[in-house]
């Protein structure tokens, strides 16, 4: 009898196990995915559509299917409460889910509203739609990563935004005295001087009408060219004093505040036509740049990338940002002992302009090494994170800060 039982049990076990493989194969053959966004291209915190179809081609129907969508780091899908769009009560979440019948030739269709929460590219391949189906019984639940279909908006580009408190970085009182506004980081190339009087040869677009009206005259705005009009913008991807697990960076955040300021940088000098451009120590982006140097090992693992000028280049400069992979290459003291031993591979015009997320003596050391070279750098530091620096009278350091506390600047 045992015996009989042990052979039932068997032939019921592989019977199931058949009709599981049956039903998974034949879910795998019929199920077609079909995946896009709707736009290729906006700012962080925006909010785009994304649309899935899912069709079933065989010739059974598929009684129970359950899909979950798992989105990447920098996508939310947001839920509305209540039937009110943009409520307030609205949930964001990594993931969502959808149960539904799917009968033979059907196909059913989902638009969920997301939330672009950080910069970067996304593709198909990043948005995983697993499929769940069962008997009918219910019994022999299986599951399937379902291959997105080409067509479509496949890709997604985030470009990072410039956040406020950017506007309200300042001077660290060591090197001012006092609260100074970053009005402009380098001199405007038409620096504004006054007023002169209308001459025939003059422009009108460059006739001061105000000026004009209340001194009863025509004048015109001088202004009188500058040199030291030009800088390279040097993105630290470094987070703290010593990344425990290079090249994965373990603070993104941190990061992702300093992408913002290069941002902010990038489109203040391009819009004012002074050339400019980014050196990071991540890996090469090749459509948007090069290796620093591919003379040696430091200079093959630093990216640097094209030139931007002209106005019409401000939203290729953010697309470049967008691209920037969240790795580090080099730490940050090989960086600059590489800038200071060759010094005209990073500076333009003579500036350089080191955006980063803490301050530390060795950085104090770097900049005096670069002064004796006849480069001047500018220290963009994003947190509040400086070893107790002694900041010296003539270094400009900008912080992100609120209130003044032994000589340098604390976040608020």
């Amino acid at each position: 009898m045992h015996w009989i039982a042990l052979f039932l049990i068997l032939g019921v076990a592989l019977t199931c196990f058949q009709v599981r493989r049956r039903i998974k194969r034949n879910a795998e053959t019929a199920l077609k995915y079909h995946f896009e966004f709707s736009t290729d291209e906006l700012f962080e915190k925006e909010y785009l559509y994304l649309i899935q179809e899912i069709t079933n081609e065989g010739e059974r129907d598929v009684p129970f299917l359950k899909t979950e969508t798992l989105l990447p780091e920098g996508l939310r899908v947001v839920l509305v409460q209540d039937g009110v769009l943009y409520s307030g009560n609205d949930i964001e979440c990594q993931s969502v889910q959808s149960v539904f019948e799917l009968p033979a030739g059907s196909t059913v269709r989902r638009k969920w509203r997301v939330l672009a929460d950080q910069r970067g590219v996304y593709r198909a391949e990043n948005i995983q739609m697993i499929a769940v189906y069962n008997d009918p019984l219910g019994m022999m639940a299986t599951s399937h990563r379902l291959e997105a279909e080409s067509g479509g908006h496949t890709r997604l580009v985030v470009l990072p935004r410039v956040k406020e408190w950017i506007s309200h970085m300042a001077l660290s009182p060591t090197y001012t005295g006092e609260r100074i506004l970053p009005r402009g980081l380098i001199h405007d190339p038409m620096s504004f001087l006054g007023v002169r009087d209308y001459e025939p040869r003059d422009p009108l677009n460059t006739v001061d009408w105000k000026q004009s009206a209340r001194l009863g005259r025509t004048v015109v705005r001088e202004t009188e060219y500058q040199y030291n009009d030009s800088y390279n913008i040097v993105l630290n991807m470094q987070s703290v004093l010593i990344e425990p697990n290079p090249p994965e960076i373990s603070t993104p955040p941190l990061v992702e505040d300093c992408v913002s300021v290069c941002a902010s940088l990038l489109d203040s000098a391009v819009r004012r036509d002074i050339p400019v451009a980014l050196i990071a120590n991540v890996p090469t982006v090749e459509e948007y740049g090069h290796p620093l140097s591919e003379e040696d090992d430091t200079g093959s693992q630093i990216f640097c990338s094209e030139e931007y000028r002209r106005q019409a280049q401000v939203i290729r400069a953010y697309r470049m940002l967008a691209a920037l992979p969240m790795q580090l290459t080099v730490s940050i003291e090989k960086m600059m002992d590489d800038m200071i031993a060759r010094p005209h591979l990073y500076a333009r015009g003579g500036n350089i302009v080191l955006v980063t997320s803490f301050l530390n003596e060795r950085m104090v050391g770097f900049y005096r090494a670069m002064r004796e070279r006849g480069v001047q750098v500018i220290f963009f530091v994003v947190t509040a994170y400086n070893k107790a620096v002694d900041i010296p009278d003539d270094m400009p350091v900008y912080y992100r800060i609120s209130q003044w506390k032994g000589g340098v600047a604390h976040a608020s």
